[in-house]
């Protein structure tokens, strides 16, 4: 099987990720729906979380929802007047998702997909 090609499912899923991010920024910026930002950036990082998995990744799809979830609390604790709380969780929840995507290059060791 050649590799020059990608999948229709994972044209249809790159597509949805980039309509998510693209669509939330767009939300976000010219819009100041903050929420429904957050929510279309949840959905993005969900649906690679969901490849990731498909794909053995538990590690990176761990990493993108906790990364996704963590931008929604940042996008809701904005639109709430700076709610400290919510900002908090957000950076961590950042923070934590990063490190997971982060670490396996950094020190630990690779993520193998499973074929």
């Amino acid at each position: 099987m050649s590799d020059s090609l990608p999948a229709p499912v994972g044209v249809l899923v790159r597509a949805l990720v980039v309509a998510c991010f693209v669509g939330g920024g767009a939300l976000a910026l010219l819009d100041g729906r903050l929420v429904l930002a957050g929510l279309a950036y949840l959905a993005g990082y969900t649906a690679l979380a969901g490849a990731a998995l498909v794909r053995g990744q538990r590690r990176r799809g761990a990493g993108l929802s906790l990364s996704g979830l963590g931008w929604m609390a940042l996008a809701v604790g904005v639109a709430l007047g700076s709610e400290l709380l919510l900002l908090a969780a957000g950076v961590g929840l950042l923070a934590v998702g990063t490190g997971l995507l982060v670490f396996p290059w950094v020190g630990g060791r690779r993520e193998t997909t499973a074929d």
